[in-house]
């Protein structure tokens, strides 16, 4: 997949020194921005044209013309903490997604305690979930997606899997979108 085919991806050059980024890359496939700490990434997102700062929730497509797995991605972002890097980054849609129970929701999710910042999508079956994205396809919602809030509400990925757990009749997740 490359990046002239995947919406709202943008380029960050940064300058030498230390990035600041941390990185959730507990979903194998895609690497996303966990947080910005003091850096490189900071000072360009201070100074950087309108729309192509850097957020949480952002997916790092590549580091210095290297593209791979969340492994891969990390280490290539680790062995250029210390020169000038170019990032290749997409920006989610954010999408929500409501589902009337009763029902299977059909959607398998994952996260890890140590290191997710949101449960992903890592498999959807049928039910309510498959219907949603037949009926509405403009906002469908697939693989390596992943759950912002459940019924309004965010937190942990912990809190966000006993919120879908516990809701009894409307669901709605507001999802962002990466487009795989």
């Amino acid at each position: 997949m490359t990046s002239e085919f995947i919406a709202d991806v943008f380029e960050v050059r940064l300058k030498d020194g230390m990035h600041g980024i941390v990185i959730d890359v507990t979903d194998p496939e895609c690497t996303i921005v966990k947080n910005i700490r003091e850096g490189t990434v900071s000072d360009w997102n201070s100074t950087c044209p309108e729309g192509k700062n850097v957020k949480e929730f952002d997916r790092i497509l590549e580091v210095n013309g290297v593209r791979g797995s969340s492994v891969e991605l990390a280490k290539a972002l680790g062995s250029g903490t210390e020169g000038p890097m170019v990032l290749s980054l997409q920006r989610p849609e954010q999408r929500v997604v409501t589902l009337q129970r009763p029902g299977e929701i059909g959607v398998v999710l994952n996260y890890k305690k140590l290191g997710s910042k949101a449960p992903w999508i890592t498999k959807i079956s049928a039910g309510l979930l498959t219907r949603w994205n037949e009926d509405t396809p403009e906002q469908a919602v697939g693989i390596h997606d992943r759950i912002r809030a459940v019924n309004g509400a965010s937190g942990t990925p912990e809190e966000l899997m006993a919120g879908i757990k516990d809701a009894a009749e409307t669901l709605e997740l507001t999802v962002l979108h990466y487009g795989f």
